[in-house]
């Protein structure tokens, strides 16, 4: 209650994306300390032995990951082991280095619980950011998102080759790997959603050397219709891929508190957060009747709560990812998510 009290008044009067460096700037700082580090541990709940989840041959400290988006460029790993993640997913990486869409560029809609973005795949490229975690020393493990570069006019067997990149460099230094083929920030973001484009995608990615070895996951939009889920899921099967994450971000702004003229006033984006509650949790549901028991799947959307977090899993999700949660519930939102689903094991 201090966050939401005391802390979240004071952020939410700073411009996101400024507030969003600072924090990793005050990350940073603390990470370099392990005194800090361990300081923080004392205040974060860690696994048990009841909390451990192995899927695909990884060992999860516990359910509770932080989802794509918030650490492009793989620059506050310790701190995440710190706060008890139990793991994290870094991206989305591009093959060529993007510095984004024009700012303003991220908006909180306090009515609603819930952010717009359309940061753009801003990082440092894949080569950087792939080295950067060959020297990492955490020990929960670390997926990493791969997308295609925002380029104008990367399409086609261009923009296939250029997922590969990122794959191929990403491979060596991922626990596991996500392609996003959703990403409603750029221009022609969702091209590989349509499903014989998706299968060329990934037919090539699993002739990648090495492509064995990692565990594949695909990560789908919260818009995508169940029809094209359906061909989409059933390509991936064929394909052999190892799990899926649902979902990404929403264009949909149906249903929100915030009004039509502050909405137009932002513009496009993708809505993260509160709103993408429902949809989430059906997408979840839907997927685990299509693949079964056995494929992972890792819920990501609307987790607002130690109980949205209990429902994903009640619903099939074996992990679960949080980023805007922890803008309106604070960091320790991880620590509590942990405990309540400990005390409900």
């Amino acid at each position: 209650m201090f966050y939401q009290k005391v802390i979240r008044p004071y952020l939410f009067s700073k411009d996101p994306e400024e507030i969003h460096y600072s924090a990793f700037k005050i990350g940073q700082f603390i990470q370099q300390y392990d005194g800090f580090c361990q300081l923080l541990k004392e205040f974060t709940t860690q696994a048990d032995s009841n909390s451990e989840i192995v899927r695909n041959g990884i060992r999860f400290p516990n359910p509770v990951g932080l989802a794509a988006g918030f650490d492009k460029n793989a620059l506050l790993i310790p701190l995440y082991e710190a706060l008890g993640f139990g793991f994290a997913e870094i991206g989305s990486i591009t093959a060529q280095p993007s510095p984004g869409n024009p700012k303003p560029r991220l908006f909180r809609l306090p009515n609603d619980e819930a952010i717009i973005n359309r940061m753009g795949l801003n990082n440092d490229g894949a080569e950087i950011i792939c080295d950067r975690l060959k020297k990492r020393t955490s020990k929960i493990p670390i997926g990493v998102n791969i997308a295609k570069t925002p380029k104008q006019g990367l399409s086609g067997n261009e923009a296939i080759l250029d997922y590969a990149k990122s794959y191929a460099l990403a491979i060596p230094v991922a626990d596991y790997i996500t392609v996003n083929i959703s990403c409603p920030n750029t221009g022609d973001g969702k091209s590989f959603e349509e499903p014989d484009s998706f299968e060329k995608l990934l037919t090539a990615l699993r002739q990648v050397p090495g492509s064995e070895t990692k565990p594949l996951y695909v990560k789908f939009s919260a818009d995508t219709d169940d029809k094209t889920l359906k061909k989409l899921i059933q390509i991936s099967e064929r394909l052999e891929i190892d799990g899926y994450v649902a979902v990404n971000t929403s264009t949909q702004r149906t249903g929100l508190h915030t009004g039509w003229k502050k909405l137009s006033t932002i513009g496009n984006g993708g809505l993260s957060g509160k709103p993408l509650n429902e949809v989430a949790l059906s997408k979840i549901k839907f997927i685990r009747d299509e693949i079964g028991a056995q494929k992972t799947i890792i819920g990501v959307g609307g987790i607002m709560s130690p109980d949205d977090a209990f429902k994903r899993r009640d619903a099939g999700a074996d992990l679960i990812q949080i980023y805007t949660g922890l803008v309106y519930g604070g960091p320790f939102l991880v620590s509590s998510i942990n405990k309540y689903l400990n005390k409900l094991h």
